[in-house]
């Protein structure tokens, strides 16, 4: 995936202190009872898919549903869990797997309102300017409309917001492996930045100065993700639905550190193990309109049903979301814009 840093937007007023997923073995069995109209499953299979006018509906999924997601499966021998990337896009070796679970996902869809950073880590967002189709991340007039529509996103759906600094731009694409008919992506349950990870961003990509009060306590530091389907307009996505996690269903048994191993750095991001209690939720029927915000650090510290300290920090992976009987037409891309945002 590739990284494009831009200078940082300054708000004007003053500082405060504030893998691979694997197909679903049982999408075939429990569609029926999720909210899929069996009146479209009906497509002729044999029909050449390479012609446009015998390209099956794809069915129309909502509601809560059951699906599988991929968790973290520790290396074998107790070795430290390590990502070695060996490329610009983001692909690389791990020395470590996953563990193909069953879980219920429910539905955002209708109850958009109720969510909210600060205390679920992640926020559905609308009425989003659409993107241009196809997406070209290599043209910078692209690279401007997209950091500029991230930024006043941020400013509207984030609290006092000073500074803002996207560091990184790419595109997330199922693929389909050769031999394959269909795609998958290869991105697991997991957060993307843990602590220490979140604080040498700050140091990489932000003035001495304003790191210094943010590892000092006097400034606060968030890191939050925009997730934006990339659609023709007018169209909703109908494959590959990205997964949120609920934080405070999240705890740090949960989580397992893992060094991801640059060139010239060292990152971390925290794979999820599975666990009893967790919540999952997807938005079904997203279009270019729309997109996820998520916080996957937050240097201020919330409280969980039981008054104890918790940071609020949310997780996200992708799912195959269609019936094993039906094709996509065409391949699923997911834009993530990476920002830094201090108050």
């Amino acid at each position: 995936m590739p990284n494009i840093s831009a200078p940082p937007t300054l708000l004007p007023h003053a500082l405060t202190n504030m893998a691979v997923i694997d197909d679903d073995p049982t999408s075939r069995s429990t569609t029926d009872r999720m909210g899929l109209d069996s009146s479209r499953k009906s497509a002729d299979k044999n029909a050449p898919l390479s012609s446009p006018q015998h390209l099956p509906l794809p069915p129309r999924i909502s509601g809560d549903i059951t699906r599988t997601l991929h968790f973290f499966r520790p290396p074998r021998y107790g070795s430290p869990p390590r990502f070695l990337v060996a490329h610009p896009n983001g692909s690389g070796i791990k020395n470590f797997g996953t563990i193909p679970i069953v879980v219920p996902i429910r539905d955002i869809r209708n109850k958009e309102h109720r969510f909210h950073l600060a205390l679920h880590s992640f926020k559905p967002v609308r009425h989003l300017q659409p993107l241009p189709y196809p997406l070209d991340l290599k043209n910078t007039d692209v690279i401007a409309i997209i950091h500029n529509s991230t930024t006043e996103i941020l400013q509207r759906h984030v609290s006092s917001p000073n500074q803002i600094t996207i560091f990184s731009t790419g595109l997330l694409k199922a693929r389909s492996p050769i031999g394959s008919a269909r795609p998958t992506i290869s991105h697991p349950l997991q957060i993307d930045q843990t602590p220490k990870a979140a604080l040498l961003r700050a140091k990489r990509h932000l003035s001495p100065v304003v790191s210094q009060h943010i590892a000092s306590g006097t400034l606060s530091l968030r890191v939050i993700n925009l997730y934006r389907p990339v659609l023709p307009r007018g169209v909703g996505i109908s494959d590959h639905q990205l997964c949120v996690t609920e934080s405070l269903t999240i705890s740090e048994d949960d989580l397992a550190s893992v060094e991801h191993v640059y060139p010239d750095r060292i990152g971390q991001t925290y794979a999820i193990r599975h666990a009893k209690g967790q919540r999952f939720w997807y938005w079904s029927n997203l279009d270019s309109t729309e997109g996820i915000l998520v916080q996957v650090y937050d240097s201020l510290f919330g409280c969980d049903a039981d008054g104890r300290e918790r940071m609020v920090r949310g997780g996200s992976g992708f799912f195959r979301l269609m019936p094993e009987a039906w094709e996509e037409s065409q391949e699923a891309e997911w834009l993530v814009v990476r920002a830094l945002v201090v108050a």
